[in-house]
């Protein structure tokens, strides 16, 4: 074994020739290899490599230091989100590289509390962003850094849940339900699954819903539906409701909804048949740190703002502000409804409905952007698109085009149609890269329903088929929105829509089946939609699941039936409201190395800091010093514990390392057992590359080091753990 004075006097030999050598040309070390950065953002929480779901980070900057030779260079991260570096120009370098990600778009900083982008979890395929790399004779090396927004986290199978609007005249109690997302199958007489936690009595008809997965708090918004009972609150009421207990309240009333109330005796609510989309409220969001909520008012088209974190809104946060109706020609025809939020962003959409001139021509979809901060729309829609186009017939063989509103004069009511759809911009969804997924509600199934009284004077009994849509819209990198089937956003399979599994389990009859409510996992590859017949049951609704990429939905097998005709339901007209996933907060992360150091205790790129240490056993304690987790350190020397291991945000910890698992066969040769390794002194500088195990009483011989930890608030990131360990004594 080296002695730690003879080791030291080794480096200082070493470090000294390196100084007192002639300037050399600038070169290289012969043989190194090449050096690959990619820098992507990430949606999942497993830091593993997953290019389905990660996707390219352009404007990052990446460092590159050679401790040996001191040069130090910084690389800006292009369009691609690579960097590959040529590294013939640097001088005297060992081979031995420093690599950190200093700078990215979008970075939080926790001090102003401005940016949202922040370190993602490393693991299998993912790197923390102070990484070591050796490159000599030859040997690439590849990076995979990441950042990711705590906010876009879902667990794997969350629960989703729907509203239920149920027929004012017919049994059925259940609004509010509950199930996990990987349900399918028909559930008729099932009192479990889906779960409801609120009924009619606690909220009447609701449509738009937020979750605040902070305390557990349910939102819904009252809606406008003919045949269904507002709640409690009225037209203009937001209910809470506690996810566990189902207890539900009033949590705001939304001023200047609308007055327009139900008669149930007058052919079965026939005179409300014209209110539909024109009062009460449409979708609502909850902002993605949970502060804010946000809900359309449909009656005077302005949205609204309150504060989340209260039990009671004793009133909107902030004035409310217009949605522009500029898009819109006459103005008046603008119908403003879904909602979207995504990085501090909110998508506001609605349509053009062609009401007053019955001109589908005029028919548009429109979708503005708001800045919660500043309290300002943009200057223009980000989408602004015709909805005159060919759509799949909502019933075989009628043309299922989209057509202008109806007017109020119940007296031109279309009468003799089971499908006449109505454009509802009712749900937004944001993709990873930015695209929209757009929801549209068929404004005739909330105008007609199952075996009821058309609601012209003069018709007669009838039941409604809605003809609702999923649409994509693309964004390029140049920030421009493109419709699906442009040249720009091409349809994976042609034909009229993008999203072609929208159809009835036989692939006829009904080929417009969605009902306009999204809900979309950024970490898996499907896209939830409320749909009509779900599963082989008709005179049902429930949900229907579609690949994002393909647009295809197998409707034999993903569905999952929610409402009944027999429950209370709406048969093939509108049974449900929103949809919303129930997600839980953002796991934190702990780690990251136990490497070979120069006794100095302080990670740097020269001699053999390069070199982690494998085998390191490393167990994770509660304060009591009970076991929570334990695993050994990989090749790299890494190891990290999250939510997968038991380790929860904003929690004391201890991390105790024991060196006598330690494989030291591909460290120097004069390390020939574990006991060769001493622990380095925990006194550098730096948090991000000094050593934090402190053996018991000082020893640095004993056999273990502990390191104490407080993890973060939920989605918080801590890879600056690290122990060293040196061959000394």
């Amino acid at each position: 074994m080296i002695r730690r004075t003879v080791w030291r006097a080794m480096l200082v030999l070493t470090c000294t020739s390196a100084l007192l050598a002639p300037a050399m040309p600038a070169s290289a070390d012969p043989g190194e290899g090449t050096l690959t950065v990619n820098v992507f953002r990430e949606f999942a929480a497993k830091g593993t490599l997953d290019p389905q779901i990660q996707t390219a980070l352009a404007g990052a900057t990446v460092r590159i230091t050679s401790e040996q030779s001191g040069q130090t260079q910084t690389y800006p991260v292009g369009p691609s989100g690579t960097i590959t570096v040529n590294l013939s120009s640097w001088r005297r370098s060992g081979g031995k590289y420093k690599v950190e990600l200093i700078n990215w778009p979008n970075k939080h900083d926790p001090a102003t509390g401005t940016g949202f982008l922040q370190p993602a979890f490393a693991g299998t395929g993912l790197s923390s962003h102070l990484n070591f790399v050796d490159m000599a004779y030859g040997q690439d090396a590849t990076l995979n850094m990441a950042v990711w927004n705590p906010d876009d986290y879902c667990q794997d199978n969350p629960t989703l849940v729907t509203a239920c609007m149920q027929a004012a005249t017919k049994p059925g109690e259940k609004t509010l339900v509950t199930f996990p997302y990987n349900s399918r199958g028909d559930t008729q007489g099932s009192t479990t699954n889906p779960r409801p936690i609120a009924t009619v009595q606690n909220t009447g008809a609701v449509y738009g819903l937020a979750y605040r997965k902070k305390d557990k708090r349910l939102f819904s918004g009252a809606y406008a539906k003919r045949h269904t009972d507002y709640g409690p609150g009225g037209q203009g009421a937001i209910y809470v409701t506690d996810r566990t207990t189902g207890a539900t309240s009033v949590f705001a009333t939304v001023p200047n909804a609308g007055t327009t109330g139900h008669n149930q005796s007058n052919r079965v609510d026939a005179p409300f048949a014209n209110r539909p989309g024109k009062e009460s409220l449409g979708d609502i969001e909850i902002s993605s740190d949970g502060s804010e909520l946000y809900v359309v008012n449909m009656n005077d088209g302005n949205l609204y703002t309150y504060d989340a974190t209260q039990a009671t809104a004793g009133g909107f946060k902030r004035p409310p502000v217009k949605i522009p109706d500029s898009a819109c020609s006459p103005p008046g025809d603008w119908r403003p409804m879904g909602l979207g939020v995504r990085d501090g962003v909110v998508y506001v959409g609605g349509v053009c409905s062609a009401e007053s001139t019955q001109d589908a021509t005029k028919l548009r979809a429109v979708v503005w952007t708001y800045d919660p901060v500043t309290t300002t729309f943009g200057a223009a829609p980000i989408v602004d698109e015709p909805l005159n186009f060919p759509r799949d017939p909502a019933q075989d063989p009628t043309p299922g085009d989209w057509k202008p509103w109806t007017q109020d004069n119940l007296a031109q009511f279309p009468m003799g149609y089971l499908a006449y759809p109505q454009p509802m911009l009712s749900d937004i969804e944001i993709e990873r890269d930015g695209s929209l997924v757009l929801g549209f509600r068929d404004r005739f199934g909330d105008q007609s329903g199952l075996v009821i009284p058309n609601a012209n004077p003069g018709g007669g009994i009838e039941s409604t088929i809605t003809g609702g849509d999923i649409n994509k819209v693309c964004r390029k990198s140049d920030g421009t929105y493109h419709w699906e089937g442009s040249v720009e956003c091409p349809r994976p399979q042609g034909g009229n829509e993008w999203f072609t599994g929208d159809t009835y389990y036989t692939g006829s009859g009904h080929r417009e089946t969605a009902q306009g409510a999204l809900a979309l996992p950024l970490q898996q590859n499907t896209i939830a939609s409320t749909v009509l017949d779900p599963y082989r049951v008709i005179n049902s609704g429930g949900i229907g699941w579609f690949d994002r990429t393909t647009g295809h939905r197998d409707a034999m097998q993903d569905g999952f039936g929610v409402v009944y005709d027999t429950d209370g339901g709406f048969g093939k007209a509108h049974g449900l409201g929103d949809l919303e996933l129930l997600c839980d907060d953002p796991p934190v992360q702990i780690g990251n190395r136990v490497w070979l150091d120069d006794g100095g205790g302080s990670q740097n790129a020269r001699y053999d800091e390069t070199l982690g240490i494998p085998d390191v056993t490393v167990t994770l304690k509660d304060p009591a010093g009970r076991v929570i987790a334990r695993k050994k350190t990989d090749a790299k020397g890494e190891y990290y514990f999250d939510h997968r291991d038991g380790l929860l945000p904003n929690t004391d910890y201890t991390v105790e390392f024991d060196k006598t698992t330690a494989d030291v066969s591909n460290l120097p040769p004069y390390i020939t057992s574990p006991a060769d390794l001493a622990w380095t002194p925990t006194t550098g500088s730096n948090p991000a590359t000094n050593s934090d195990a402190a053996p018991p009483g000082g020893n640095n011989q004993a056999p273990t080091a502990v390191a104490n930890v407080t993890t973060g608030p939920p989605g918080s990131v801590d890879h600056d753990l690290d122990a060293g360990m040196w061959a000394g004594t």
